[in-house]
């Protein structure tokens, strides 16, 4: 089974790792040096968590609402930067999405409330599988081919969890969803094996499997890779 490497891994991100066939690695920042940890992987999971500090994207100023982790900022972003250079698959969850975006560089909206307000509800923390809104998933694109979505484009039920979101999207990638109010959803690596980050929350549903396919695609690039290198 491929080894996924997860810094900050919480259940449900470990169990849809796992139901898809890989083996999740916690890392540990204090432990695991980057990027040579990666030697024993096949694959980088970014999941969700704190805000990330604004001084990363070039922002002077840093929104009332914004607390970033200064420890896990670091750590990750040269987790996806290490990633990223070696064309390793990454899967990008929330957080892992902004941050992603981040280490390529994008820039993020701090504050979605206050700073790009709409009638769309982007946080609805109970239940998790709540589904407030809906993406629009871009068709031909790596997430329309993952979930199996029709042409030209999908109106896909998600839930969310995020008062910040992608503002400016990094270059060399592109916006495969976005939600009814334009917030960006999703975006991708076009040309790399698997580079996919999304803003909603896929590993909450790992019981009932209504993103499964995103875990199983990000899994069998993994298990490509780990053959790659072996052989």
């Amino acid at each position: 089974m491929p080894t996924i490497a997860v810094a900050w891994g919480e259940p449900d991100y470990l169990s849809s790792l796992k139901r898809a066939g890989a083996t999740p690695r916690q890392l540990d920042p204090g432990k695991d040096r980057l990027p040579d940890v990666l030697d024993e992987c096949d694959g980088v999971l970014l999941t969700g968590g704190a805000d990330i500090d604004p001084k990363y994207y070039g922002a002077v100023e840093r929104h009332p609402t914004t607390k970033p982790d200064p420890t896990r900022d670091e750590y990750e972003l040269a987790l996806a930067r290490a990633a990223m250079a070696r064309d390793m698959p990454l899967f990008a969850i929330c957080r892992g999405v902004q941050l992603l975006n981040v280490a390529a560089g994008g820039t993020l909206v701090q504050d979605i409330p206050s700073q790009r307000p709409s009638t769309v509800v982007h946080r609805l923390g109970e239940p998790p599988t709540s589904t407030p809104h809906t993406v629009e998933v871009r068709a031909n694109t790596a997430l329309a081919s993952l979930l199996g979505t029709g042409e030209p484009s999908s109106a896909v039920p998600v839930n969310s969890r995020h008062h910040q979101a992608i503002d400016q999207v990094a270059p060399d990638f592109a916006v495969s969803a976005s939600a009814p109010d334009g917030i960006v959803e999703a975006i991708e690596r076009p040309g790399s094996r698997f580079c996919l980050g999304v803003q909603w929350h896929p590993e909450n549903y790992w019981r009932t499997g209504e993103f499964s396919s995103l875990f199983k695609g990000f899994v069998d690039a993994a298990r490509r890779w780990s053959r790659r290198v072996q052989s």
